[in-house]
């Protein structure tokens, strides 16, 4: 067997070590077995014993922390042979136990998987295609992710691919928004076999093929596999493209919105917004805003008009503190953002105006209030000013 720690984010990303003693330090100081200068890592940081084929993580008081998965380590933490390792805020470090290769360097047979695939079928990069060609890939919104989902329901670390023999193994990283495998909650570690659907959340769905022409079929299997009464339709020439949009790509209700307990939002600022500019500033400026720090809630993955959305709406005006309208010909055009905003105005509640583009005239009712254009050569630069008003105003 063969074990390593892999840099995924810190000072020298891509960083393999492997581990070959009883016994490894790690920290800052210089007298660490790996030593990894970032002002997050305490001089002593942590320690790995050998326990088995695996390591037992023992932190050592660090300032700032170690995490497994998500979890903090307060005492000693058994690894197990796949899982993500964090120092503090900024250090991320793939620990993966292997089998090695044979003696001519190539791995045997029996562990050589067909090229295998993974296919985009919902979310940002809709129909992009991956190539699944590491022993371990990591899935999610943080860019020192193999494969980068900027969602805002998808995790920084959402979830992994472990390859074992000729599949992968799929894991939940202790996501917020959860992992879907074929419709069922994933709660523990899953073999994949072709065809299988991966939901995060309610936004982003991938489809593991062998073929990125596969992406279709797998788009039924994935359906016949979340609603069985739909699985003698995908045995005939009856299915339309209409019942595969229905059946593949239907969302259902995001836990952003309904199933909240009074007073969940009274930390999150509202966006109101024309959903024609989801996915051009919208999506992209949620990241930004949840990357630091600020609770948000947006009413995207429900559908207008509906009881949910009508309910997730009330709460939303009466505990947010604060809004924020992306202003656009038309998001100032739609009736339901008016009434967002004149309820925001009506109560003197704090309300910012984010220009995403320009409008001939502001309604009366928004004069004189602070507004931050958006830059579109420039867009973070835009983000983080209005990050720095909202922090301005923070109760």
């Amino acid at each position: 067997m063969m074990t390593r720690l892999t840099v995924r984010r810190g000072p020298d990303p891509g960083a393999v070590y492997e581990l070959n003693t009883d016994v490894i330090t790690l920290g800052r100081g210089p007298h660490n077995t790996i030593v990894i200068n970032d002002d997050q890592v305490s001089r002593a940081h942590l320690r790995l014993v050998r326990v088995g084929a695996d390591y037992e993580l023992h932190d050592l008081g660090s300032s700032n922390g170690t995490f497994v998965d998500g979890q903090r380590v307060t005492a000693s933490w058994l690894l197990p042979p796949v899982c993500l390792i964090e120092l503090g805020d900024s250090i991320t470090l793939a620990y993966e136990r292997t089998t090695p290769p044979d003696a001519d360097g190539a791995r045997a047979a029996d562990h050589r998987p067909d090229q295998l695939f993974l296919v985009v079928n919902l979310g940002p990069d809709t129909e992009r295609v991956y190539a699944l060609e590491s022993e371990t890939i990591t899935i999610g919104r943080d860019l020192s992710n193999d494969i980068v989902l900027p969602d805002p329901e998808v995790s920084r670390w959402h979830l992994q691919l472990n390859r074992q023999g000729s599949a992968y193994v799929v894991r939940d990283l202790g996501s917020t928004n959860g992992t879907l495998l074929n419709g069922v909650r994933l709660t523990a570690p899953r073999t994949l076999t072709v065809y299988d659907t991966l939901d995060l959340g309610t936004t982003a769905r991938l489809h593991y093929v062998r073929s990125p022409k596969d992406a279709q079929q797998g788009a039924l299997a994935g359906a016949a596999a979340a609603r069985p009464e739909a699985a003698a339709k995908l045995d005939t020439k009856e299915v339309k493209q209409a019942d595969l949009l229905n059946l593949a790509g239907k969302r259902r209700t995001s836990r952003l919105g309904t199933g909240l307990q009074q007073g969940a939002l009274d930390r999150h600022i509202m966006v109101a917004y024309a959903r024609d500019d989801w996915e051009n500033v919208i999506a992209p400026l949620t990241v930004a805003l949840q990357d630091a720090g600020i609770d948000v809630w947006v009413d995207q993955y429900l559908t207008p008009g509906a009881d949910d959305w009508a309910a997730a709406i009330e709460q939303a005006l009466t505990e947010c503190w604060l809004l924020v309208l992306v202003v656009s010909p038309a998001a100032l055009e739609s009736h339901h953002v008016r009434l967002e905003y004149r309820y925001f105005v009506n109560r003197e509640k704090p309300l910012l105006l984010f220009i995403y583009q320009p409008v001939d005239r502001l309604p009366p009712e928004l004069a004189g209030l602070e507004t931050i254009a958006y830059d579109p050569a420039n867009s973070m630069s835009s983000f983080r000013r209005l990050m720095l008003e909202i922090l301005h105003r923070r109760p």
